[in-house]
């Protein structure tokens, strides 16, 4: 089939939760055979540099810059009209202009929209033959900022909330299939009628590849009592996680392990996650091109979120890293993981302590929580097989509309990193 990808990042390189999920269903798509033309934005000036590489992959690539501030004063326009502030954010003439001239250009068998953000540039005409992956109920990640902030910015998280539930709602009933990753996200958009949710709304989780993600038989290569954590340091949700921790549990386990340190991985560190790098035993790495050997000499990943949505690929990623893991049960909600079994879980900051100190002090248990944790994604998040249901998916989609019979059906390769 000839299909229209639209995403609202660039599905390269595949280092944070979006991009991974977006380039797998990409690759998906090409290793099946699929012709694919991918318009895409980049909010990072450093991933144009990516559109060479995808040029290779797809038969063709469009990649708009979004410039921050510029799509800031355009969310804030959408204040004055009833349309979600996020729309108005990801809102570009250019792109509404490239879309217009791919379709005018290509005899598209469908389309596939990665984030509700972009379905705003699917023409009405391809309604029923467009696919949405969600990813997540986004608008509730808005509902929980509210909790969190305080006025004049809980309300705007609040006003944004409403608005982009109701897009949401409407998506699905607009397209022809809508993907989430949970059935408890698809359990939030509970005022979509029973028949709409079961012939519009399809589950598909997120995967990981294990294979690359092994470190080895298990062994802590550090001597060093050090926990980690690794995810996006720009995204609210971990620098919140990450400064609770930092100011209420590290300083618990500092008391009995003194060495203990702790690792923050990730890209764009935000000014209070730098300064958490003044304390002692706190390093803010910032980006690094292989998160693999931090992994590695990880006594425990820890997942401290109080805020998250889905699936989290930073759990996911540290469960095929064979590492035991401490996460909130927010962090794992969109999982079918039991406590002592996969991981550890904790809510309160005492608690969270002294689960952390367990797995350091009783290496017994760090290697069975490891065992079980890579049993567990490689029998339930093995990207082939999650792949598959979502390029069939599409396939009846593209197929019914254009009368073709078939596809070519080369095996679908794992991917992820």
């Amino acid at each position: 089939m000839k299909l229209l990808f639209l995403a609202h990042r660039i599905p390269y390189p595949p280092t944070k939760g979006d991009k991974i999920r977006s380039y797998n269903e990409m690759m998906g798509f090409i290793e099946r055979g699929h012709e694919v033309h991918l318009l895409a934005f980049a909010d990072d000036q450093h991933d144009l540099n990516y559109q060479a590489h995808l040029e290779l992959l797809c038969a063709s690539v469009q990649v708009v810059a979004l410039h921050r501030h510029t799509a800031k004063l355009r969310a804030i326009s959408n204040l004055i009209t009833r349309r979600p502030l996020s729309l108005g954010y990801f809102a570009s003439r250019k792109m509404q202009r490239l879309v217009e001239q791919s379709i005018a250009q290509h005899d598209f068998d469908a389309v596939f929209v990665y984030s509700s953000t972009m379905a705003q540039y699917v023409p009405r005409g391809f309604s029923s033959r467009t696919i949405v992956d969600l990813v997540d109920v986004d608008s509730e990640k808005w509902r929980d900022y509210a909790r969190y902030k305080q006025p004049p910015k809980s309300w705007l998280y609040e006003l944004e909330w409403k608005r982009l539930h109701r897009y949401e709602q409407e998506i699905v009933r607009r397209f022809a299939y809508t993907i989430l990753t949970t059935q408890r996200e698809a359990s939030l958009l509970d005022e979509l009628d029973e028949f709409t949710r079961r012939a519009r709304l399809r589950v598909i989780t997120n995967g990981v590849d294990s294979d690359y993600f092994q470190t080895g038989d298990g062994t802590v290569i550090s001597s060093i009592p050090r926990l980690v954590f690794i995810g996006a340091m720009d995204y609210y949700a971990n620098i919140e996680g990450v400064c609770w921790f930092v100011e209420e549990v590290f300083p618990l386990i500092r008391e009995r392990e003194p060495q203990a340190e702790f690792f923050i991985i990730g890209s764009n560190p935000a000014r209070e996650v730098i300064k958490l790098g003044e304390r002692n035993g706190v390093t803010v790495t910032g980006f690094v091109d292989d998160v693999r050997p931090f992994l590695r000499e990880a006594t425990v990943c820890v997942i401290p979120l109080r805020i998250a949505r889905g699936v989290q690929n930073k759990v996911l990623q540290a469960m095929a890293a064979g590492k035991a893991i401490v996460a909130t049960p927010e962090a794992v909600a969109g999982l079918q993981v039991e406590d002592g079994k996969e991981m550890l879980l904790a809510r309160r900051g005492q608690d969270f302590a002294e689960a952390i100190l367990r797995i350091i002090r009783e290496e017994p248990l760090r290697a069975e929580l490891a065992s079980q944790a890579l049993r567990y994604v490689e029998a339930e998040h093995n990207w082939e097989p999650l792949l598959k249901r979502l390029i069939e998916l599409v396939e009846s989609v593209a197929f019914g509309h254009s009368g073709k019979t078939g596809a070519n059906p080369r095996a679908i390769a794992r991917k992820g990193f």
